[in-house]
């Protein structure tokens, strides 16, 4: 089943000529020929309950699709709307059109306004799913104030709701962090997507590139920095797998906080050296590794950090009365 899934996104994704989509993305800020690819196939819905008319499925089986969202680049929340769409339907709620993004650190204003800081993909998404302590909002980003947070090319920002709309947008509870954890471990799984697309880049470009007379990728320098990328990709995937291990749509908070934790700390390092391998063209607008790096080092920030999480995984560990326990059951959930 996962290679199936894997195989079918992967197909779909590389038949849409995607580095000019996003290209075009970026100069109109829409998204519509990004994102109705995804809402026909199905694959949105991977962890919505069968009985809500999705698939049922949970993050082992959702780990091959956001592996190879992330592979292809898109800039669009998907992790986020699979997430969002198997959270939604658990609280009965009719699934909404369009991208979700998501976030676990909304703070709410002492005059009711609710705010969203480094909310993924806010360009491009219709919705945002929030969570501010145990409550969950659904709110239009219609009807929000939003604020860039980087550069050209990012899609990303800062969003601000004022309390009337905040006051209609309550769709219920859930445990305390199960957004942030949700999109921390989405992430992960798309960072690791993108790391392996990355590498795939920078071992082409090294056997293409000729250079005094054999290329470049015959360099023992060039061969100790490529050899360095793939140990970081490969431990990246290693990470998200872990993060990916169960059979439920809520994601082990645990394994999340180190799939989070790891993907973030490699990526700007990847990104580093495929940027070192590949020199000056690599940062080129023509050129499709920086649709890639941009996602890497954005992934790597947003939904908290490597210090963020490492914290959450240090403060936990350090209440348990026995540390290898702790990693056997709750991180890798041995019985």
């Amino acid at each position: 089943m996962q290679n199936e899934l894997y195989e079918s996104l992967d197909k779909l994704l590389a038949a849409q000529d995607l580095p000019a989509k996003i290209r075009a993305t970026g100069r109109s800020g829409c998204a519509a020929d990004l994102v109705a690819p995804l809402v026909e196939s199905g694959f949105l819905d991977v962890m919505v309950s069968e009985e809500a008319g999705g698939a049922g499925l949970g993050w082992a089986q959702a780990w091959e699709v956001l592996f190879a969202a992330g592979r292809h680049g898109l800039p669009v929340p998907m992790g986020t709307t699979v997430f969002a769409r198997a959270l939604l339907a658990n609280l009965g709620q009719t699934l909404p059109d369009g991208a979700i993004t998501a976030s676990g650190f909304a703070q709410l204003n002492a005059d009711g306004a609710l705010v969203a800081r480094d909310l993924p993909s806010s360009k491009l998404s219709t919705y945002a799913l929030l969570q501010h302590q145990d409550t969950v909002y659904l709110l239009p980003l219609s009807q929000a104030q939003i604020t860039d947070v980087g550069g050209p090319g990012c899609f990303d920002g800062q969003a601000t709701w004022a309390p009337t709309v905040v006051n209609q947008s309550a769709i219920g509870t859930a445990p305390r962090a199960m957004v942030a954890h949700g999109v921390a471990l989405a992430l992960a799984v798309q960072m690791a997507g993108v790391a392996a697309r990355v590498l795939e880049l920078t071992l082409t470009y090294a056997n293409d590139r000729v250079q005094f007379g054999k290329p470049i990728g015959k360099f023992q320098a060039l061969q100790q920095q490529i050899s360095e990328m793939a140990e970081l990709v490969y431990g990246a995937r290693m990470a998200s797998q872990i993060g990916c291990q169960t059979e439920q749509w809520q994601p082990e908070f645990e394994a999340a906080r180190v799939a989070k934790t790891q993907t973030s700390a490699v990526a700007p390092r990847i990104a580093a050296i495929a940027h070192a391998v590949h020199a000056a063209i690599g940062v080129t607008y023509e050129y499709d590794l920086q649709l890639y790096t941009r996602r890497l080092y954005e992934w790597a920030r947003l939904g908290g950090g490597e210090g963020y999480w490492a914290q959450q995984i240090g403060l936990t560990a350090l209440s348990e009365p026995n540390l290898l326990d702790f990693v056997r059951q709750r991180v890798f959930q041995e019985a």
